[in-house]
C-alpha cells in the first residue's frame, strides 16, 4: 500500500489525531492559525475540483430536495435560531451569544460532507447538491443575517463580510475550474488519491491551528473547556435530528443525508472572511471546540447511518419530494 493510498483510507483518524495533537502542542497550534484562511481557501478548491459532475447534474434533475435542504440549511434555520434567541434574551441575546450562534449555524455544510456521507453509505450526490447550493448563497445570507443581529458585535461591516465570502468562493471555484480544464476529468480521477492527500495535509494544518489555545484554556478552565465540548457535540447532534425529523416525512432515506449535513458545518469560513486573528477569545474557543464534532464524526456516526440507511431501504413506497 502506497503513502497516498495510505493517507487517503486513513484520513478521518489522521484528522482527528491532529486536534488532539494540536492540543499538547500549543507553540506549533500558535504557529499555523494565520494559515487558517488559506487552509480553508484550498479544502474548497480541492473539493470543487473533485466534483462528480455528472453525478451533481444528475441530482439537480431533481432539484426541489436540495434546494428545499439549502434554504432550510443557511436561512431557516438560522432566522429560526437567531430569532428564539432574542426572544429567550440574556445569556442569548447578548451580543457574543448572537455572534456565537451566528458563525455557527450561517455557514453551508463542510466542503467535506460529500466524502464523510459517503463513507457512511449516504447519498453523497445530495449533500454535494447542498453544499454547493449553500456555498453560492452564502455570500448573500450570511451578510444579510449578520446585518439584521450582529452588525455591532462584528469585527467587518456585512457589506465588506459579503465582499471577502464572494471573493474567497468565487476564486475557490474559479482556480478548480481552471485546473479541471487544464487536466481533463480523466487526470482527475485517477488523482484522487493525490487530492486525497492533499486534503488531509490542509486538515491537518488546519486542524492543529484551530486548536491554538484550548490547551492552556483546558489547563487553566477544565471545567468551561469540557461543557463548551459536550455542548458543541450536542448542538452538532441536535441540527441533526431536528433536520432528519423535519425531512423525513418528505424524503425519506435523503433525510439522513440532509441530516449529517446540517450538523457540520463550515464554520472556518465565516471564521476566515472575518479574519482569523481578529475573532474574540471566546469566540475562537467555541469555534475550535466546535471542530472536534467534525473531525471525529465520520468514525462515530459511519455504523449509525449505515443502520438508517439499510431500515429506510427496508421500507416499501418511500415518499419522496420531486
Amino acid at each position: 500500500m502506497g503513502p497516498f493510498t495510505f493517507i487517503s483510507r486513513n484520513s478521518t483518524r489522521i484528522i482527528a489525531g491532529a486536534a488532539l495533537l494540536g492540543l499538547v502542542l500549543p507553540g506549533l497550534a500558535d504557529a499555523l492559525r494565520p494559515f487558517l484562511g488559506y487552509c480553508v481557501l484550498t479544502m474548497l478548491t480541492v473539493s470543487m475540483l473533485r466534483v462528480d459532475v455528472a453525478s451533481f447534474f444528475a441530482r439537480v434533475r431533481r432539484p426541489l430536495p436540495a434546494i428545499c435542504a439549502g434554504l432550510w440549511l443557511v436561512v431557516v434555520f438560522p432566522l429560526t435560531l437567531l430569532c428564539l434567541a432574542v426572544l429567550l434574551g440574556p445569556p442569548f441575546a447578548l451580543p457574543l451569544g448572537l455572534t456565537i450562534i451566528f458563525i455557527f449555524v450561517a455557514p453551508p455544510p463542510i466542503v467535506s460532507a460529500p466524502a464523510f456521507a459517503m463513507l457512511m453509505g449516504l447519498d453523497g450526490a445530495l449533500v454535494l447538491a447542498v453544499t454547493l447550493i449553500g456555498t453560492v448563497v452564502m455570500p448573500i445570507t450570511a451578510p444579510t443575517i449578520a446585518s439584521f443581529f450582529v452588525a455591532e458585535t462584528m469585527p467587518i461591516s456585512a457589506v465588506d463580510l459579503a465582499l471577502r465570502l464572494a471573493l474567497m468562493i468565487s476564486a475557490s471555484f474559479a482556480l478548480a475550474f481552471l485546473l479541471r480544464r487544464l487536466l481533463g476529468p480523466g487526470r482527475v480521477a485517477a488523482a484522487r488519491p493525490v487530492l486525497d492527500t492533499v486534503s488531509v495535509v490542509v486538515a491537518i494544518i488546519f486542524a492543529l491551528g484551530a486548536m491554538d489555545g484550548v490547551g492552556a484554556r483546558l489547563l487553566t478552565d477544565p471545567g468551561l473547556t469540557l461543557g463548551i465540548t459536550v455542548g458543541s457535540f450536542a448542538f452538532a447532534l441536535a441540527q441533526m435530528a431536528l433536520t432528519y425529523a423535519v425531512f423525513r416525512p418528505f424524503v425519506g432515506v435523503d433525510a439522513v443525508a440532509m441530516g449529517y449535513a446540517a450538523g457540520n458545518r463550515n464554520a472556518g469560513l465565516v471564521v476566515a472572511a472575518l479574519g482569523v486573528t481578529q475573532i474574540d477569545d471566546m469566540v475562537w474557543l467555541i469555534f475550535a471546540l466546535s471542530q472536534l464534532p467534525i473531525f471525529f464524526f465520520p468514525m462515530i456516526l459511519k455504523p449509525l447511518g449505515r443502520r438508517l440507511v439499510a431500515a429506510h431501504s427496508a421500507v416499501p413506497n418511500a415518499r419522496s419530494l420531486p
